[in-house]
């Protein structure tokens, strides 16, 4: 697994997606580039080459469908390296570096195509549930799309109550 570009690229992670839950993960990917020695690195170029290849949503749809298009754009970005995607998270609890590492990335996402700090909070409570969700769900989506859904229905029904 000897690559001459030191870049991520999508041949490097298709493989090394494939050995993502190997304990000799962290090895493979200091192999490719010494400084992955570092996972938080990767984890850097990890989340860039996924957002140069996420699409904001269109500026005229209403904010929850902004943010439903959002979090759906984020994770089908990272379906096709899903192993990589659940080892980071692994690590990431067990070193808080790495979840604010991630946390940087989620938060600027969003702040790409939002603007009101509500809806960017909305956006990155209803992901993180929604990420959860995806873990275990197939291709299709549907189990997070559904959940993604349920969430718009009780942030309004409570936004409700404040609204009475």
């Amino acid at each position: 697994m000897v690559l001459t570009n030191k870049t991520l690229n999508k041949t490097f992670l298709k493989k090394i997606n494939e050995i993502a839950y190997l304990n000799s993960f962290s090895k493979k990917i200091s192999s490719f580039d010494k400084k992955y020695s570092d996972f938080g690195l990767f984890i850097d170029d990890f989340q860039t080459f996924l957002l140069d290849n996420m699409e904001s949503p269109q500026s005229n749809l209403s904010n929850e469908d902004k943010i439903f298009e959002g979090i759906i754009s984020r994770l089908d970005a990272f379906s096709d390296y899903k192993n990589i995607t659940v080892k980071i998270y692994l690590e990431s609890q067990k070193n808080p570096k790495y979840f604010l590492i991630i946390n940087k990335y989620i938060k600027s996402f969003f702040k790409s195509f939002l603007k009101s700090p509500l809806d960017i909070a909305k956006a990155y409570f209803i992901y993180v549930y929604a990420f959860n969700i995806w873990i275990e769900d197939d291709s299709s989506m549907d189990k997070t799309m559904a959940a993604i859904g349920k969430s718009f229905e009780g942030l309004n029904r409570f936004e409700s109550l404040f609204k009475k």
